[in-house]
């Protein structure tokens, strides 16, 4: 068996060179999240699209749709769907259909909550609104199971656009 060489300095600087450059550039992001308020009886399935931008560990331009459900109750259950962007460090959220605006995101929250029959939690509400805001971060900002104290974390995923 023959021993392996040591690589010189030139095909190191080579490698380390080529391991810098596949690590620069901004990254396109799909997250997707499903939460559950069990006191309320809702459920808040998000998916997120954004970028990071090359340096930065979470996202400053991302949009989302939040589709809130009551879980308990007929098949036929109301639903409500949110729409939410992350701009410049500043979150929008607004009725899907029309377009996001900056404001009170925990009103027009409470408005789909209701809308989607989902019973009056204001502390799972807070921490959905948490969990919107985290996904339209990116990866890095999602809440995962064990960083909720209210919201049942059902599934999430990540991946590239």
């Amino acid at each position: 068996m023959r021993a392996a060489r040591p690589l010189g300095p030139r095909a190191l600087a080579l490698a380390a060179g080529a391991l810098v450059g596949a690590c620069r550039g901004d990254r396109s992001f799909r997250t997707t999240a499903i939460y559950e308020a069990p006191r309320a009886g809702c459920s808040a399935g998000i998916e997120a699209r954004g970028v990071v931008r090359d340096g930065a560990d979470v996202s400053d331009r991302s949009s989302a749709r939040v589709a809130l459900r009551a879980t308990a109750g007929s098949a036929a259950r109301p639903s409500a769907t949110l729409v939410a962007s992350l701009e410049d460090g500043r979150v929008r959220m607004g009725v899907a259909g029309v377009e996001a605006t900056p404001g009170e995101s925990l009103e027009i929250l409470a408005g789909a909550w209701s809308r989607a029959g989902c019973a009056a939690a204001p502390d799972e509400m807070v921490e959905m609104r948490a969990a919107i805001e985290g996904t339209l971060l990116g990866p890095k900002g999602m809440l995962m199971s064990g960083q909720t104290r209210f919201l049942k974390v059902v599934s999430t995923t990540t991946g590239a656009q």
